[in-house]
């Protein structure tokens, strides 16, 4: 198995015993892509042994404003499990006069939690903590009334875990914001989107494809189109595509004209904006401080939406020349590559 590391960029999973299990997941979503007959997707395995310089590594962007949503700012903000769909979502905290007080944002897939849940609630606890330091999680918050994390299998309490997220407070945004949970915003959508757009077909402009692949892509999203295209242009030039290790969505830098105390900023100098901007976990979370005097263009910040308009996220894909392959990892080997133990 590919040496998958904690998407975090620390050694949490590890120090939980939970990284085996991270790996395990990430391995299948790996794996099942390579498998699909003609796709230029292949294992991350295929690019190690490849002289320096064979293989390259490019960003995808986009921008975090949820276009397709037929909605406000607010309403945007408040529905995030109906609106926010461009593989990033968040949370507006507010003072108790109703003040905007600091926009909590995450990319973090479930997996990585289901990783801790699948050791023990104590791991899924410490990991949870981790995030949110006053986090005091009780196991029905965690897994829904009437269930004992106790006396179930791993497997059991990850599917649990998973499927009550909506209900966790430490992640529906009662008590926190922990991990991406809009019904789109999946690994498994990820990984099923850059596979299809691997598919070479020359019978339609690259930037045709998304239209073309099923539900796999989402033709009016910000995100669907461009990695798609970029998935589709990579296989066209005789290049297999897979994507970066560790696997996931960066936060990479605001855009516009920010203000602390009226003073004009370069919001993404972590340096001098005072920690009114802070970017964490590997580019996993971020969070946008309102009580530093923050304003946008001059004026206040009246939601998380708003700042989403001026946020740019990304995926990372690593690809290199077919030719430089080996025979199992190109076009048309599929039948080489899974399943291994």
């Amino acid at each position: 198995m590919f040496p998958y590391t904690d998407p975090t960029g620390t050694n949490f999973l590890e120090s939980q015993g939970a990284l085996n299990e991270y790996r395990a997941i990430i391995d299948r979503f790996y794996r099942d892509s390579a498998g699909i007959s003609n796709s230029g997707f292949t294992l991350l395995d295929a690019f190690e042994s490849l002289p320096p310089g064979t293989s390259q590594i490019d960003s995808i962007p986009w921008s975090a404003f949820p276009i397709t949503a037929s909605a406000s700012f607010q309403e945007i903000d408040k529905d995030r499990f109906q609106w926010q769909d461009e593989y990033i979502e968040w949370q507006v905290e507010r003072s108790a006069t109703g003040e905007i007080t600091q926009i909590i944002f995450t990319t973090e897939f479930p997996e990585y939690y289901q990783a801790l849940a699948m050791v023990s609630a104590d791991a899924l606890i410490a990991g949870i903590q981790n995030v949110i330091p006053d986090a005091n999680p009780t196991l029905d918050e965690l897994f829904g009334s009437g269930f004992d994390p106790g006396t179930t299998s791993g497997e059991d309490r990850a599917q649990r875990f998973r499927q009550n997220l909506i209900r966790n407070p430490w992640n529906n945004g009662e008590k926190g914001i922990l991990c991406l949970t809009q019904q789109f915003n999946t690994a498994g959508a990820l990984f099923n989107l850059l596979d299809k757009c691997a598919i070479k077909n020359t019978s339609i402009p690259s930037s045709a494809v998304c239209g073309a692949v099923g539900g796999a892509c989402g033709p009016n999203r910000n995100s669907d189109p461009r990695i798609c295209q970029a998935s589709q242009n990579t296989v066209r030039s005789s290049r297999a595509i897979s994507l970066v290790e560790p696997v996931g969505i960066k936060i990479k830098r605001l855009f516009g004209s920010w203000e602390i105390d009226g003073v004009a900023v370069d919001i993404n100098d972590k340096t001098n904006n005072q920690g009114a901007w802070v970017i964490s976990r590997n580019g996993r979370r971020a969070v946008l401080d309102i009580t530093k005097k923050v304003t946008l263009g001059g004026s206040v910040i009246t939601s998380g939406a708003e700042v989403s308009n001026n946020l740019q996220v990304e995926a990372d894909v690593i690809s290199a020349p077919e030719s430089s392959l080996a025979n199992w990892a190109k076009t048309g080997q599929e039948f080489m590559r899974a399943p291994l133990p």
